[in-house]
Parts: C-alpha cells; structure tokens; sequence
C-alpha cells in the first residue's frame, strides 16, 4: 500500500481519490456505485482534478484554460450566434441521439466548417468564440477530441438513427468518393487505386445526398480495397433505401458493363458520365460552329449548355457541350502547342470533343436535370474536399477504425450545417456572390465585448451589414 506524503494528503477528501503513477501524485474525483454482478460496489472514476505538487494542486490544462475565460473580453459572436439558430434543430438531434456528447460534436462540427480545424487548434477556437458560452464546459482539448472520436465512431447505430432524420421519404444521389489516410492504426485503410493513379492507404466513402433538401443525409466508410457496387447496396440496405428511390451519380472510372447491369438488376437509376474515347459517344452535334443537330440548349451558371440525345436499348446516351469550356479547352491547348507540348494535328483531332461531357442514364429526367444532378455531385465533392484536407495533420489521433467512423461523422455533421447556409444563400438568390464560408467569414467579424459585467456587440463593418441585409438575418445579445 502506498504511503502518501502529508503535502499529498491533504488533498484526499470526500469524493477524491489519490493515485501514484510514473513519479507523480494525482487527483481524481471519484464515487461509488453497485454492481450487481458480483453483489458490491465498484469505485467509479468521474474526472481527472490535476497533478499534486509540494508547490500546490495543478489542475488540468483544459480547466485553467475555461478558468481564463472570465478574463477575455472580446469573442466571435456574428458566426456562432448565426449558426446556432439556424441549425438549432440540427443540435437538437445531436442533443436526442447523444445527450452526453451532443456539446462536443456541434463544436468540432462548426469549428470544421468555420475553420476546418483540425484538432489541436479546436479548443483555441472554442474558448475565444460565442461558443463557450452558448455550449458552456464542452472538453475541447486535443485528448478529449480524440477520446470522442473512439467513443462516438463505436456507436455507430446512433449515428444511423441520427442520419435517419435526414433520408425518410428522400429520393437520394449517391455518390463514392475516397478519404485518404496514412495512420498505421486504421486497418480499413488498405491499399486502394484512385483517380490520381497512385495506390496509397485509403478508405473508400459513401455518400447520400438529398435531391428535395439538398444536403447530405447519409455516410458509410468502408476498406479502401472495396470499391464496387456491393458497397453501395448495403449502405442503402442500413439507410433503409430502395433502389427506385436512389439515383446513383458517378463519375467516369465507375462506368462498366457490370456495374449498369448490377444497378439496373437492383432497379436503380443512374447517371453515369463517359469516357470521352466511348464508343456510346456521338460527336456530330459538335462538329463545326453550327447547332443546328442539337436537340436544343437550356442556361446553366449564366453559360449556355446544349444537348444532343442518343438511344441505346432503354437507356439514354446524352451529349452536352459548354462554349465556354470549349473555348477554355481549346485556348489551354494552344498554349501547350506553343510551348512544345503538344502538336497542331491534335488540336484538330481533339477540337470536336472539347467542352463536351456524355452521359449514359436509365432515368427520364429532362437534359437540364440531369445535368444538374451532376454538376451537383462534383460540387459537393469538392466541398467534402475541404474537409478532408486536415485529415493527414490529424492522423495521430486516429486511434482505430472506429476513430476514423467518428471524425467522418463530424465531417458530416460539418457538411450538413455548410449546406444549410448554402441553401439560404440559394432561396436568396445570393450563390453568384457568396458562398458559405463568405457569409462565416463577414459574420466573424461581428464580436461582442465585455463592459464592466455586461456583453454587449460590437459594431458591425460595412459589407457584414450589407451581407445581413440581404439574407433578411439580425444579430443581437438578448
């Protein structure tokens, strides 16, 4: 039995606990509870008080660090307060489906799309914004991030019943997509060909995308070795999904002979996009400068898309062209000619297919529609991407695979409050000049300080006032 200095002891009270590890006195508080399977009780281990010196009681960085807050008398207001009211139902989910972790998850979340942050900066970001007020005492350190990440990724049926919300009665694109890593701890994360043609460790996830909401509503990652279609059955299996109500959107290094016969074998519909070297594809439409074998045009981002239409059996082969990204093409590929990489003969041979995208699909959507399901793929994909970005910086904390299920659900979570100001933007009519992070980086500006033992806001710049005006939003401390 360990005999404890009297500087020691006099830390022991009711409710404590002292142990002695590694050369160190430390502090625990602790309590009792009864464990009927071997009819007594158990000490329990509630939190960690802080290391015990001759000097005094050192509490814990994370406790000093939320002690300090009485002293910060400016803090991000705009954003926080903006994101927590228009996604309050949002957190309220968080709040049903983990009433323990629900303050943890909405801050990592917000701080992901705010900042993309990656772990160790997270607490810095929650101590000086609205946020620690609003969610007072959530743990932020990098630890307990990274004991959350174990935790949430284990209970992965409430992740499910959580994602539920978001898929009832939802007709869905689905889209696959990879998340890289290089943390030893990840089994799932094997050796897996992607679209830059290298082979590195990685995972593959699925992702389901919400065509009357427009947001994400569904995840599933899965070994970076398995990339076929029988993943995206049994993520729509777990979702509760069935093939008609699914539009699987991809992209062309998934098109294969099997894999349509697969979806169409499940009775999903899908849009596929072509090679450029298919033999699916005809190019007489775009031949020459007249459009007049086109079946017709519609706008699309202020360009002007047209579209050409060819049946194979019970499926659509449909031939876009975009002028402008014709000319783009064309004007890059001038410039490699005039640097020596490339030749004139080429140009010629190539001219007919720039600027066009050939799809294959089973569904009967108009030419406009399903040429916006896909421009809508690739844009959350590159959305996701940003995300993404921070995962190798993180990889330390990535304890297992089931570490790697609970970052991705933040990711997500993250996802889904970006999407929510995306479609404000959108019913506002405001996408051609802001985007999501525009509107968190001038509301961000937006702070509130501390007079005497009152908050008030500070004053409101010029163009976030302009921004408010238009998205018919306020800010104020009630």
């Amino acid at each position: 039995m360990t005999t404890f200095p009297e500087w020691v002891l006099k830390y022991r009270e009711k409710g404590t606990d002292v142990r002695y590890l590694n050369g160190h006195y430390y502090l625990y508080s602790v309590t009792s509870k009864y464990d009927p399977s071997v009819k007594r009780s158990r000490k329990v281990t509630l939190a960690y008080l802080g290391r015990i010196t001759p000097e005094g009681l050192v509490r814990p960085k994370a406790a000093r660090m939320m002690d300090e807050l009485q002293y910060i008398t400016n803090r991000e207001y705009g954003a926080s307060s903006f994101i927590l009211s228009e996604c309050s139902d949002v957190i309220e989910l968080l709040k049903k489906h983990f009433p323990d972790e629900w303050k943890e998850i909405a801050v990592c979340a917000i701080m992901r799309f705010f900042h993309s942050s990656p772990m160790k900066n997270m607490q810095l970001h929650y101590v000086s914004s609205h946020l620690s007020d609003a969610l007072p005492d959530a743990r932020m350190s990098p630890e307990s991030v990274s004991n959350l990440l174990h935790y949430t990724g284990l209970r992965r049926q409430r992740i499910v019943d959580f994602m539920s919300n978001f898929v009832q009665g939802e007709q869905c694109v689905i889209d696959l997509t990879h998340v890289f890593s290089r943390s030893e701890n990840v089994i799932a994360a094997t050796l897996g060909h992607n679209p830059g043609g290298g082979h590195i460790p990685q995972l593959n996830m699925v992702l389901l995308t919400s065509l009357k909401g427009n947001h994400p509503s569904f995840f599933r990652i899965v070994p970076g070795s398995i990339g076929d279609v029988s993943t995206i059955r049994m993520t729509m299996k777990e979702a509760g999904i069935s093939g008609p109500d699914a539009v699987l959107v991809g992209d062309k290094g998934f098109y294969s002979k099997d894999n349509m016969l697969f979806l169409e074998k499940e009775r999903m519909r899908f849009i596929l996009p072509l090679r450029r070297d298919s033999a699916f594809i005809d190019y007489i439409p775009a031949r020459g400068d007249a459009r007049t074998k086109f079946d017709g045009c519609f706008m699309f981002d202020e360009r002007v898309i047209w579209h050409s239409r060819r049946d194979i059996r019970k499926r659509r082969v449909i031939l876009f062209l975009d002028e402008d990204l014709r000319t783009e093409e064309g004007r890059d590929m001038i410039a490699r000619i005039k640097d020596g990489r490339g030749r004139m003969s080429s140009y010629h041979e190539q001219m007919q297919k720039m600027g066009t995208i050939a799809i294959i699909t089973n569904t009967t959507a108009r030419p406009q529609r399903v040429y916006e399901l896909l421009k809508r793929r690739i844009e959350i994909e590159q959305t996701f991407d940003t995300f993404k970005s921070t995962l190798h910086a993180d990889r330390s904390y990535m304890r297992s695979d089931v570490s790697m299920q609970g970052w991705m659900f933040i990711n997500f979570v993250a996802l889904l409050l970006y999407y929510r100001v995306y479609d404000l933007l959108f019913r506002r009519k405001l996408l051609k000049k802001y985007s999501p992070g525009d509107v968190v980086l001038h509301l961000s500006l937006i702070s509130k300080m501390k007079i005497g033992d009152r908050w008030v806001l500070s004053e409101i710049p010029k163009q976030s006032r302009i921004l408010m005006e238009k998205l018919e939003i306020s800010v104020s401390i009630a």
